[in-house]
């Protein structure tokens, strides 16, 4: 989201460059030029060289890949608005030029609804890329006869240099309190998006594809605002803002199923309210089309520094969302003072003279946010930390310490003298504990944890066995080892590999597993390279003769037991589904967990496999068969 949004402002700045300081034939000569090298970008897939060593910084490493592979073909597209408003204002010089700009919106809201629904389930990966070059490639020669049209209007002569008089003039004119809305509002509208999104998709639900509906509503602002000005009521929507904050409020006396909803409800509408309000009163204070694109330019601006604050300074300073209180606050209190100052419920006029109310309300409300800036903290928290992969906290739960991501807990351990039994999805008489309990027990074992969570896993270990834990976020590992001692009290010798765990099993070309077990599936976005085709070959490359591979698949919204099924199939392996009851009193949960081996392993004939389900011939004939070109979480989608 940073990369676009900083991309975007590039591309806006570029437009806003070209037409102050060139004539439009030199405008439209550059930017040819600039479409052609464009070309030279293509296609945008990376090749296997840009394959990541597993352990990279992951924000350098993004942004590196973007900004090589689909930073130049982006540049361009993101400057075509702009340019192409401020070329059709040379001949309409008119405000309707704007509505293009809720046309460009409707565009992004089109693609961003039928990417996952559409396009991602029917081509793969690398039809993908070329579709798209192809339509690039369309879009250039489009953009070279447009560019070739306006250098060789007739009117050139004698415009070309009032137009850029015009702007270099009007930009004296352009109030700078104006200029600074522009930036202020956009700013906040896209701060409130991230931190609104964080909040609903981490700490409140965690459903595949929810962030869709914040980032609809923040495009649909647009399109409102820009295509139909007199949809916009500003004392309207700064009641509603006011009423869905309140409810969020509300929210937290409620119980907590119902609190959750409430609160993820009002979020969104909130977001919504205050978003139509920042663009409404941008789209309001709007300026000739003289200084289009100084406008576009200063909105884009507001955007990227929304994106900076929650991207890059926020997870600097904070351990936790923190930001997202603050920045309703501001809002809320926009809100009001729009409220206070609008005239009627249906109007859009102004009085900024309403006397002591509006003037305290000015002062009253900073302090507020202020006071909103207070973390309160959770019971029982112990630690709190943030990087690039979220919120990571460690909780104290009536004497047991729990790992929790977002609304997930991902390990849990019990005090003393239960602190090495298995916990959560990892009981006894789930299908990684039947798995390991079955094992011969005179025979050292070498198992393999794509996924550490706090470790709880090696609470099976035993003298000899060795225990390897591959795991993406260095978070975990450094709380896991801190906080937990599972690793360290385990009889076997434990080893922990920074990374991400198909890639770093690459890389493990010698070394050969009796137990692969992955555990990186209970989240809404799950990592679809680890269940593919090509994934599958991997771990049966680095099992000995008898491994098995164990693949928790416990999923309130995703069904990937058929998935998994499927892909047992056709790498010519069995697999069954161990389903276990949790226990309250041993602090376990109730789990699904896949054991796939070789027909002939002897693990199926082990008793504690024979509640073990097989897949049945119409669950095989329907499941999806997930490879590294073809993916989707639409087809795992569990039915209502």
């Amino acid at each position: 989201m940073l990369f676009f949004q900083l991309l975007l402002f590039g591309g806006y700045l570029y437009a806003h460059l070209l037409r102050s300081w060139c004539s439009v034939s030199q405008q439209a000569i550059i930017h040819i030029g600039l479409l052609l090298v464009a070309l030279a970008a293509l296609p945008i897939q990376p090749a296997n060289d840009w394959k990541p060593q597993g352990d990279d910084s992951p924000t350098l490493y993004l942004l590196m890949l973007l900004s090589v592979h689909v930073g130049l073909p982006y540049f361009v597209l993101s400057s075509t608005g702009p340019l192409m408003q401020a070329w059709l204002s040379t001949r309409i010089s008119t405000d309707r030029v704007y509505r293009l700009y809720a046309l460009s919106n409707a565009g992004s809201l089109a693609a961003l609804l039928t990417y996952p629904f559409i396009v991602e389930p029917m081509l793969s990966v690398s039809t993908q890329s070329t579709v798209w070059s192809w339509m690039f490639g369309g879009f250039v020669v489009v953009q070279i006869l447009v560019a070739i049209s306006v250098g060789r209007s007739r009117s050139k002569s004698t415009n070309e240099v009032s137009s850029v008089d015009s702007v270099s003039s009007s930009h004296r004119l352009t109030p700078l309190a104006h200029q600074m809305t522009w930036i202020g509002l956009t700013a906040l509208a896209s701060t409130l998006l991230l931190t609104t999104t964080n909040h609903v998709c981490q700490d409140i639900a965690v459903i595949p594809f929810l962030w869709l509906l914040p980032l609809s509503l923040y495009l649909i602002s647009f399109i409102i605002c820009f295509d139909s000005p007199k949809l916009y009521h500003p004392k309207l929507y700064a009641a509603l803002s006011v009423a869905a904050i309140a409810l969020m409020q509300l929210s937290t006396w409620m119980p907590s199923s119902t609190g959750l909803v409430v609160d993820a409800a009002a979020s969104i509408l909130f977001l919504f309210f205050v978003c139509i309000l920042c663009h409404g009163e941008v789209a309001r204070l709007k300026p000739s089309v003289n200084n289009l694109t100084q406008y576009y330019t200063m909105m884009s601006a507001g955007g990227a520094i929304g994106g900076l604050i929650v991207a890059v300074i926020c997870p600097m300073f904070l351990d936790d969302f923190s930001e997202q209180p603050v920045t309703n606050t501001l809002g809320a209190s926009l809100a009001l003072v729009l409220f206070v100052a609008a005239k009627d419920w249906f109007g859009r006029c102004y009085d900024w003279e309403t006397g002591r109310t509006l003037r305290l309300t000015a002062i009253l409300l900073p302090l507020v946010s202020i006071g909103a800036a207070a973390r309160q903290s959770l019971p029982g928290l112990i630690e709190s930390n943030r990087n690039f992969f979220g919120v990571l906290r460690v909780e104290d739960e009536g004497g047991d310490r729990c790992l929790v991501h977002g609304t997930t807990v991902h390990g849990r351990q019990r005090g003393i003298p239960f602190h090495l039994e298995p916990t959560t999805y990892y009981g006894r008489q789930s299908g990684i504990g039947s798995v390991l309990l079955s094992a011969d027990q005179a025979t050292p074992l070498k198992v393999c944890g794509v996924g550490l969570g706090c470790g709880v896993l090696a609470s099976y270990g035993r003298e000899g066995d060795r225990y390897d834990f591959i795991e993406i976020n260095p978070a975990v590992i450094r709380v896991a080892m801190q906080y937990f001692t599972f690793m360290d009290d385990s009889k076997a010798t434990v080893v922990n590999h920074l990374g991400d765990g198909r890639l770093v099993l690459e890389r493990m070309i010698d070394r050969r597993f009796d137990v692969i077990a992955l555990d990186a599936f209970s989240s809404d976005s799950i990592p679809a390279h680890l269940l593919t085709r090509e994934a599958i070959s991997l771990y049966q490359s680095r099992l000995t003769s008898d491994g098995i591979i164990a693949i928790h698949v416990s999923n309130k919204h995703l069904d990937l037991a058929p998935l998994v099924h499927r892909l047992a199939r056709e790498a010519g392996l069995s697999s069954k589904l161990v389903h276990s009851e949790g226990e309250l009193e041993n602090r376990t949960l109730p789990a699904l967990w896949v054991v796939v081996a070789q027909r002939s392993n002897p693990i199926w004939s082990s008793e504690r496999m024979n509640s073990a389900i097989a897949p049945t011939g119409a669950i095989l004939a329907n499941a999806p068969l997930w490879t590294d070109q073809n993916h989707n979480l639409i087809s795992v989608f569990r039915a209502p």
